[in-house]
């Protein structure tokens, strides 16, 4: 079954399967410090990323899934979205996709997404403007060869999406009810600009990457290979329903080693 991990190449499917995965990666992640605990980044060179939540006392918390790629966002962040089921650690933000020059507020359309390190941006005063980088975890995927064959797929269905449109799904239900609190949930359609597969560092596995563009700016696509019945190339047209999760490009981060981690220093 496809999931948020599966879609970079991780086999998880327990509670168990979680630990021996954070286990495996943690003496090899990036500290990073929050005011409710610590983070531990593990992101190797191939994009696939992990990030651990640890309380003080070195308990764990909670582990998410992220890809670091090139896709940019440019948003206007308005609020913090608190769910029930989140950690101490855990943040989702609620934007707009490429605000007005000058504007805070307002732009393309309203979007969620969730944020690996958001407690470690406890300082960021809303609302703000920054450039984000956005990970879309496909749950759900149709790939086009081209522009043209999306467009007759459409018309044969008797729909008009355009071949660059952004509903954030996770905002409004299908029966025009808003979702509260807001999930990070988007129905994309976009043009591939690049695409290769990977292989996942730990596992061996391998995932789809693309970096597609879409209204409102470019995303970095992930996808589970069982998703796909054919390879990825630029020039494609992919539609899905995807998980979001972003990170700010201007945020700097206070970090250090697991060496120090480990020796105090």
């Amino acid at each position: 079954m496809p999931s948020q991990f599966s879609a970079v190449g991780f086999h998880v499917s327990s509670g168990e399967d979680l630990a021996a995965l954070a286990s495996s990666v943690a003496d090899k992640a990036d500290t990073i410090n929050a005011n409710e605990g610590q983070y531990l980044k593990w992101a190797p060179p191939t994009g696939e990323q992990l990030w651990l939540q640890v309380k003080r006392n070195g308990d764990a918390m909670g582990m998410n899934p992220h890809f670091s790629g090139k896709s940019s966002v440019r948003v206007a962040i308005e609020a913090r979205v608190a769910r029930d089921t989140h950690t101490p650690l855990d943040g989702t933000f609620l934007a707009w996709a490429n605000p007005p020059a000058g504007a805070t507020t307002g732009g393309d359309y309203p979007f969620v997404f969730d944020c690996p390190d958001a407690q470690a941006l406890g300082d960021l005063e809303l609302p703000a403007v920054a450039t984000a980088q956005v990970a879309a975890f496909a749950q759900q995927i149709s790939v086009y060869e081209s522009e043209a064959t999306y467009h007759s797929s459409q018309a044969a269905e008797g729909l008009a999406f355009a071949s660059r449109s952004f509903i954030p799904s996770g905002l409004m239900s299908p029966d025009g009810h808003p979702v509260d609190p807001p999930e990070p949930h988007a129905l994309l359609v976009g043009h591939v600009l690049e695409a290769e597969e990977r292989r996942n560092s730990v596992t061996g596995t391998p995932f789809w990457w693309a970096l597609v563009e879409t209204i409102g700016g470019s995303f970095d696509v992930v996808i589970d290979p069982d998703l796909l019945s054919d390879r990825l190339c630029a020039g494609n047209i992919v539609s899905g329903w995807f998980w979001l999760s972003g990170r700010l490009r201007s945020n700097q981060e206070p970090k250090t080693s697991w060496l120090s981690r480990l020796t105090g220093r």
